[in-house]
């Protein structure tokens, strides 16, 4: 295995999460056609940062490190090459206190050009997922399981943070 010098890991672990509130940001124009009137997805701020907010049925339920927790309140969206999920509201601040999970797989928007494609059910090792709960922030890139069934409107996901100190990340997530 490869030894990354001291910058170069951070800088891809930011990278990757930047891509996956990229794809948040891209897909939450016409995400959340079940919102409620309490929520209004898409772009908004809070605090004066940029946020996308998502709606809908979507819901996660995660154990990260010690702790276990459900959103509800997110959209899916699947294309023939890659698959999103995202609950919550992400906010491109650090120490970020609204929760938001997203989960990308496939060949998403720049995403390396090994990927494989996500066009259908089954296992997948490669992706992105970005957990922010309450000031925690758990992002997994690079190796993982993620396991999408039901004509992509579910799974289940499992992997380890990127940086030190390593968390098991796990848990299962529904479209609806």
């Amino acid at each position: 295995m490869a030894h990354w010098p001291s910058l170069r890991r951070p800088f891809l672990i930011a990278r990757t999460a930047c891509i996956a509130l990229l794809l948040a940001a891209l897909l939450s124009a016409g995400a959340g056609g079940a919102g409620t009137s309490r929520c209004r997805p898409g772009p908004t701020t809070i605090g004066g940062k940029k946020a996308d907010r998502f709606c809908g049925p979507a819901t996660v339920a995660i154990h990260a490190g010690k702790y276990w927790f459900r959103l509800r309140g997110g959209s899916c969206a699947a294309t023939t090459t890659f698959f999103t999920v995202n609950v919550g509201t992400a906010v491109v601040a650090p120490n970020q206190r609204w929760p938001y999970f997203g989960l990308t797989v496939g060949q998403y928007p720049n995403a390396p050009p090994t990927r494989k494609p996500a066009g259908k059910d089954g296992v997948y090792h490669l992706g992105v997922i970005v957990i922010r709960w309450h000031g925690g922030a758990w992002d997994v890139s690079g190796y993982m399981r993620i396991t999408l069934w039901g004509n992509r409107t579910g799974g289940k996901f499992a992997g380890a943070t990127a940086s030190y100190p390593h968390r098991s990340i796990y848990g299962t997530f529904s479209c609806g």
